[in-house]
């Protein structure tokens, strides 16, 4: 009998997303939970409900009214923090908020920026690609997500290490260290502070903070709080998700090397492949929502005020909506997954977050396809928001720089990205 089963009984009432059991266990708690009740409501961390079912987390999705994206849904709490901006506010307010950003998240915004991805693999690959070793998490898919979020936003791209320290220390220690992560905050909120004030003393560009600063909602401009709240939201998507997918992606086809192969040797299955990775391997667990009313819903009491986790990765695994849930299948038709949510509060990055991803996987089998892992797969700690990998080492055979004469391939610069952008948006 597994762990799972033996505490079966209290899984349901003890469910608790951020600890070392449900991290190491995810899948199994999902399926046993879903025998029992596709919602559930545990004790932990002042009470919540964790809906797992596809049916009931798409549902909840498209009734912001009852389910609502405000203040005091998260789980567990948090006081005083910033609203972010658009994803805290429920219609209309949040597609009257997302409209600034649209044209930069666009899929033609996304197709435009292939070129300053590739460069980035380029350049990153070229950095360990000669010593036969590297850790792909830390040297590839960590830095070349969160440089283009920086590039984005205007920001100094040399500086990711410590923005990325900062947003990881943000989200993965909220329930395990709520003062380092709140102290990361901080600072993450003080360093956006600073980039606003440049632009008001010197002047205004066309990356996107520039133009959140510029935007006008129903003809009033942003606020501070709300501005701060906007650019915080950009740089959370833009340097955790799409690099816990592709370790999530690298690390299945390690232990299903019939896969990998395959994608060797069809290449055009990429994008088949990169929706049932998102499936199979979700990064982003749920989604906390809070009950705006005393209501019934698919068949279950709840309270105003009560506090709902929108599983995804769990509705992804459903039986129900997913034929053999549990087996990878690029060939799987109708693939209707809910990584990146659904409804008004759908994920607004997830055309660049699979343009990464897909740049970054056939770089890494054209350059590495031998690759092995060669120690310990670290994952966070805590996978309550983000099942990711931290750390991946591998080998693999060395091969050579193709970047140039030993000097780095161009990544491009922030004014080359928003000019991508740009002559995209301009043609829309």
């Amino acid at each position: 009998m597994t762990g799972v089963e033996s505490s079966k009984k209290d899984l349901a009432t003890q469910l608790d997303q951020h600890s070392d059991f449900f991290r190491e266990n995810v899948y199994d708690i999902y399926k046993q939970l879903r025998t029992q009740c596709p919602m559930v409501h545990s004790e932990k961390w002042g009470g919540f409900w964790a809906f797992l079912d596809y049916q009931d987390v798409y549902d909840a999705e498209q009734v912001a009214e009852i389910f609502s994206s405000g203040a005091g849904k998260e789980v567990p709490g948090v006081e005083g923090s910033l609203p972010f901006i658009p994803i805290d506010y429920d219609p209309p307010l949040v597609q009257d908020y997302r409209k600034i950003a649209l044209p930069f998240f666009s899929p033609g915004a996304a197709k435009a920026l292939e070129p300053t991805f590739r460069r980035l693999a380029t350049e990153l690959i070229d950095e360990f690609i000669e010593s036969g070793e590297a850790d792909i998490i830390g040297q590839l898919t960590t830095p070349l997500p969160a440089r283009w979020i920086l590039q984005m936003l205007g920001f100094d791209e040399s500086n990711w290490p410590e923005w990325v320290e900062l947003i990881h220390s943000t989200v993965h220690d909220l329930a395990l260290d709520p003062e380092k992560s709140g102290a990361a905050a901080a600072q993450i909120y003080a360093n956006i502070s600073t980039e606003i004030q440049k632009r008001r003393t010197e002047s205004y560009g066309d990356d996107l903070l520039s133009t959140v600063m510029q935007a006008k909602v129903n003809g009033e401009g942003l606020d501070d709080m709300q501005i701060l709240g906007y650019a915080f939201l950009m740089l959370l998507g833009g340097m955790d998700t799409t690099s816990g997918l592709t370790g999530n992606a690298l690390v299945r086809l390690e232990e299903q090397p019939e896969l990998r192969q395959r994608l060797i040797n069809e290449p055009e299955l990429l994008p088949k492949a990169t929706e049932e990775f998102l499936r199979h391997d979700t990064p982003t667990q749920g989604l906390p929502r809070i009950v705006t009313k005393d209501c019934e819903f698919n068949g279950q009491r709840f309270a105003e005020g009560d506090r709902v986790l929108l599983m995804f990765a769990a509705a992804n695994r459903d039986p129900k909506m997913f034929e053999d849930p549990d087996r990878i299948d690029f060939d799987r038709i109708g693939n209707r997954h809910l990584a990146f949510g659904a409804g008004p509060h759908r994920c607004m990055g997830s055309n660049h977050a699979r343009m990464m991803f897909q740049v970054m996987m056939s770089e890494i089998l054209t350059r590495m396809p031998d690759y092995t892992i060669s120690g310990e797969v670290e994952r966070f700690a805590d996978a309550g928001s983000v099942y990711a990998v931290r750390r991946l080492p591998i080998r693999f055979t060395p091969g050579p720089r193709v970047g140039g004469d030993g000097a780095p391939a161009a990544a491009g610069t922030a004014a080359d990205t928003t000019r991508e952008v740009q002559a995209h948006v301009g043609k829309a």
